[in-house]
């Protein structure tokens, strides 16, 4: 992306994780098709499922502001994912020429269906990681009020 000092300037963010487990996800379209109306819409829908963590969580984006509502219920967020998705998608619309950014934008309006898989190996650590999951999220908050 672009280095670690730039998150040391405000108003930037940044998140950094470690680990020696791989993690991957497999995004798919939400809806088959883009409805008619589509053009209109300001939220997509974005699903984040992640199986080995038995979490189902679903949202509405902004496509003006990239930013995830989240529509379940409190405990099944997580915002590391969250920011993930929201950084990935704005990164994605800040490198891509206009033709391209259209492209997206059409792809976005069929929502994501996101599916987070990792190595076995890390979750052998689930209640470490449900345990820094919750403390991030406590921290976030208070950022944010």
């Amino acid at each position: 992306m672009t280095g670690g000092y730039l998150v040391l300037e405000r108003p930037n963010a940044g998140i950094v994780l470690s680990t020696n487990a791989r993690f991957y996800a497999i995004v798919k379209p939400f809806y088959e098709e883009i409805k008619p109306d589509s053009w209109a819409w300001a939220w997509t829908d974005v699903k984040l499922t992640s199986p080995q963590m038995s979490r189902e969580t679903t949202y509405k984006m902004s496509l003006k502001h990239l930013a995830l509502q989240c529509i379940s219920s409190s405990e099944s967020r997580n915002p590391f994912v969250e920011y993930a998705v929201q950084y990935a998608v704005a990164a994605a619309l800040a490198t891509l020429e206009k033709d391209k950014k259209d492209l997206l934008h059409k792809l976005l309006l069929q929502g994501l269906d996101i599916t987070i898989l990792g190595c076995n190996d890390f979750y052998s650590y689930r209640n470490q990681v449900l345990y820094l999951s919750y403390c991030t999220f406590k921290i976030f908050n208070l950022f944010d009020h």
